[in-house]
This record gives structure tokens, sequence and C-alpha cells, in this order.
């Protein structure tokens, strides 16, 4: 039995959410008499949420009203873990509930539809938590002897089985967004056309810059702060110029010469590729599926 509070003139008024049927006459207040109420999940909005129980059941209720509006039931089994996946794309409709269960089974079942999508096995024993990546599409679950199972919550494919836990119970499972719109900045790395000696990266790391490598003398020989982590990098053939395109929907142009920086806008996305012509006389840059050509002045 699960009791819900909310805040009331003087205290607290309790409502009730009564998961199992009572007697005729009897009280709905906590009794050892049903079964247990594993876990509590809510729904993106916080305008549901989800229980699951030992007698095997999963069920969706409607928080405003207290109400049951969703039950999947699974016989013979209890129901040990839930989770609620991430808001995806802003659709309700991909709404859907992972649950575990006591013989190791893992099943997807689609809110919108109230039906079952998909039923796996990854675990040989009963899982104690599971959980949904940041996009919804991969779901990592864990059981008492210690494993955690890497899974595609479409295809109910197993593809990685972590081991480091062996022999103690998984009790948490907690995931995060990468940087950089869940995803970590590419690591791009160039040869400078007008000095062959010279290496140039970008990538992931604590400072957000470019890093200038001396081959021959086996050392960084410069670092050029930048704004954000790049997303691309390009170096023009016939002029000492360096294109860098940012998550941001933003251009640099770094002229290494004279160390100075130009910033310029006009794509609505991340500046995914940078590419200067080998004439160097034109610079492509590409954000999603639309390409600007850019003049390079002073050629």
């Amino acid at each position: 039995m699960l009791w819900f509070g909310q805040p009331g003139p003087g205290g607290w008024n309790r409502k009730c959410l009564c998961p199992f049927p009572l007697p005729s006459g009897q009280h709905s207040q906590p009794s050892y008499g049903f079964p247990q109420v594993n876990e509590v999940v809510f729904g993106p909005g916080e305008s549901h949420c989800a229980t699951c129980s030992e007698d095997g059941s999963v069920r969706v209720w409607a928080l405003a009203s207290m109400e049951l509006v969703i039950q999947f039931q699974v016989l013979n089994q209890s129901c040990l873990c839930l989770a609620w996946s991430p808001w995806c794309c802003g659709h309700p409709e991909q709404q859907r509930l992972a649950a575990g269960y006591g013989d190791g089974s893992l099943r997807i079942f689609s809110v919108s539809r109230t039906a079952m999508e998909l039923r796996m096995r990854p675990h040989p024993v009963a899982l104690t938590t599971v959980t949904f990546s940041t996009d919804g599409q991969t779901v990592l679950s864990g059981d008492k002897d210690g494993l955690v199972a890497v899974s595609h919550s479409r295809t109910g494919m197993t593809f990685r089985v972590l081991s480091d836990h062996q022999g103690a119970p998984i009790s948490t499972i907690c995931v995060t967004r990468k940087e950089t719109q869940g995803h970590l900045p590419p690591s791009l790395a160039a040869f400078c056309p007008w000095d062959g000696a010279l290496l140039m990266y970008v990538g992931p790391g604590v400072d957000k810059e470019v890093i200038i490598y001396d081959l021959s003398q086996k050392q960084v020989v410069e670092k050029i702060p930048l704004p954000f982590f790049a997303m691309s990098l390009s170096l023009s053939p016939g002029t000492r110029l360096l294109a860098l395109g940012f998550a941001e929907c933003m251009l640099r142009l770094v002229d290494c010469a004279t160390g100075t920086a130009q910033d310029f806008a006009g794509h609505n996305n991340a500046v995914h590729l940078c590419r200067f012509t080998p004439s160097a006389r034109l610079l492509f840059t590409a954000a999603c599926n639309e390409i600007l050509v850019w003049e390079v002045s002073g050629h």
C-alpha cells in the first residue's frame, strides 16, 4: 500500500493509492496481508506514476485523481524493479516502462498502447535494478549476483555484460547526459599545410583550446583558447587560417599568423563540418542538412 501526502492547512492531507482490492468493510490502511510494493517511478511531467509489486503487477496511476488507469500483469513472477523511459523528442506516445522480474526476465511495456512490446532474459537470476539511457534506446539492468547487462530497448539484444561487481547485488544504476547536446565533442587533428612539423589538435579535455604540437621538438608549442569545444576543424592550404565549427551554431576563423580571431553566425544548428577548397578561396560549412559557402577575403 502506498500513501501520498499533500500539504494542507495545519498539516498533511493523506491520499491513498490502493493497488490491491480490499475486502468489504475494511479500511484502506497499511497491512502486511497484501503483496509488497517494490518500486515507484514517475512519468514525464509528473502526471502519472507507476508501481510494481511482488504479485507480478505493474500499475500506472493518474496523480491528479489517484486513480488506476493501466495494469500489466505477469503471473507467477514477482516484479522487483521498474523504470519509466525519459521524454523522447517530446512525443508522449513513446513513453515506455521497463520492468525486471524474479526469474531474470525484463519486459518493456508501452504506456500509450497498453501492451507489452518486448520480453528478454538478460540475467540468469533475479533483477534488482533497471534504468533507461537518456535517449531511451538502451536499457541497463542489474541482478542480485552483481552482473550488469546493457540491452537494446527495441530489439531486446544484450550487447554487453559487465561483471566487475560480480558477487554483490547491484542496488542502483544511474545514467547522465553527456556534454554537448548528449555527445562528447570529437577529437580532431590535422597537419599544418604551411609547416609539416606542426600538428593541430582539438578535443574533449580540461580546457577548451587548440593545441599545436611540434613533431620535431616533441612538445606543445602553442595553445589557442576557444569559447566552446570544437565540433569541426579545417586548415587553409593557402593561408595560415584555421576554421572551427561549434555546436553553438557558430563558426570561428583564426589567423595563425597574427593570432587574431573572428566569429561568424549564419547556421541554425551545430556546425559539424568545415572544409576549405584546395584553392583556399572558399570555405564550406555544414550544419544538419544546411551547407553555407563562405568567400575567403584577402586570399
